[in-house]
């Protein structure tokens, strides 16, 4: 792949990695270092890209990849010698830190138990961050049907919730 190929092909997508970036690690310049390191990868990849049918969702795979590596980075920083998650600031519990992986354990789990048709759109469009003709390709299915599989993913989740009378600490 030419200079030129990867400025037409690659770097489009800068805007979309970024959002997804900024998504996992919530900060801007760490967002925007983690896409000038995935076009860092891909440019020393690119002789090999055209074995991809799908760049973006390639780029956007790396992109998920180097952020998770970067958060696991970030989380054996804060693990104590005993190698748990030190959640106390100064002595004291973080409640917080504590509620907010409480919610995700909860949500993670209720996502886990919805139909695999449900489960899959859910994790695809919303923590994979694939949009709706990306997803609606790999399921073989139209964006229309798409669109209505996740709102009742979303539904469901929201009624398990409720049922389960779970109280979630806003992000």
């Amino acid at each position: 792949m030419t200079r030129k190929e990867f400025e037409s092909d690659i770097l489009p997508f800068s805007t979309q990695l970024y959002r997804f970036a900024f998504r996992f690690l919530t900060n801007t310049e760490e967002a925007e270092d983690a896409v000038q390191e995935v076009f860092l990868k891909l440019w020393k990849m690119r002789d090999k890209l055209s074995e991809y049918n799908n760049l973006k969702a390639f780029a956007m795979t790396v992109t998920r990849n180097h952020c998770l590596d970067i958060l696991r980075k970030k989380r054996t920083d804060y693990l104590d010698d005993t190698g748990t998650e030190d959640t106390r600031t100064n002595g004291m519990i973080n409640e917080d830190v504590l509620e907010k992986k409480e919610n995700f354990n909860i949500i993670t789990g209720i996502i886990n138990s919805l139909p695999d048709s449900y489960r899959s759109v859910i994790w695809l469009h919303d923590v994979d961050g694939y949009d709706y003709t990306e997803i609606a390709e790999k399921m073989g299915t139209d964006v229309k049907n798409l669109r209505v599989k996740l709102s009742r993913a979303r539904k469901m989740v929201r009624e398990e919730l409720k049922k389960k009378n779970y109280e979630l600490v806003s992000a």
